[in-house]
């Protein structure tokens, strides 16, 4: 058995191979749980999702907490590594409008909004999701901190401006749409960077 699976509701005779990887799995999983949460996470739904049956999921994933092992990682390496090589460019100043101007990312901020929530929910009542979530608060933080202190911020004020910084990052999405969100935007911008 290769993971690929056969459509039962096709005849023999024209019977069409569905293969799916790994990826396929995690990133199914990511979008459910950003519409229903790590309860909505469940082989049936996903396998029915991707048009398969669930014989392709346990060619991967040994069980559901396997995937969710998984899920948690790639989320937690899009979340970190990702958004620092994005970001990465250009003056400390500039790095730190990038990082403020994340959640006016249209679809793809909303959707990455969507899988942090439903994470940040999860971490209440698991361990595992609740020390990702510290890990990738931690290596965030570091990152926006050191941002300020190359702009020139003092290392002491540094840390206290990438908690403000972060913060409004996590919520700014829902503070800046609609009337008003560009000067909103701008007087964050120049309250927070140097």
């Amino acid at each position: 058995m290769d993971g690929t699976v056969r459509r039962p509701e096709e005849s023999s005779a024209n019977r069409r191979r569905v293969t799916l990887d790994v990826d396929a799995w995690i990133d199914a999983a990511l979008a459910e749980l950003a519409n229903h949460g790590v309860d909505g996470v469940r082989v049936e739904v996903l396998a029915r999702r991707l048009g398969v049956t669930k014989g392709s999921f346990y060619w991967h994933f040994k069980d559901r907490d396997a995937l969710l092992a998984k899920t948690l990682e790639r989320w937690r390496r899009r979340a970190t590594l990702t958004l620092v090589e994005r970001n990465d460019r250009g003056t400390a100043a500039e790095r730190l409008r990038q990082i403020l101007q994340l959640p006016l990312r249209g679809r793809q901020a909303t959707q990455a909004a969507s899988v942090e929530l439903a994470i940040r929910l999860w971490g209440r009542g698991d361990a595992r999701a609740r020390a990702t979530l510290e890990e990738v608060d931690e290596l965030r933080l570091r990152y926006v901190s050191q941002a300020f202190v190359d702009a020139g911020v003092a290392v002491e004020e540094a840390r206290a401006r990438a908690v403000l910084a972060y913060a409004y990052q996590q919520s700014g999405a829902r503070l800046i749409h609609g009337e008003g969100g560009e000067a909103l935007m701008r007087e964050i911008e120049a309250l927070l960077v140097p």
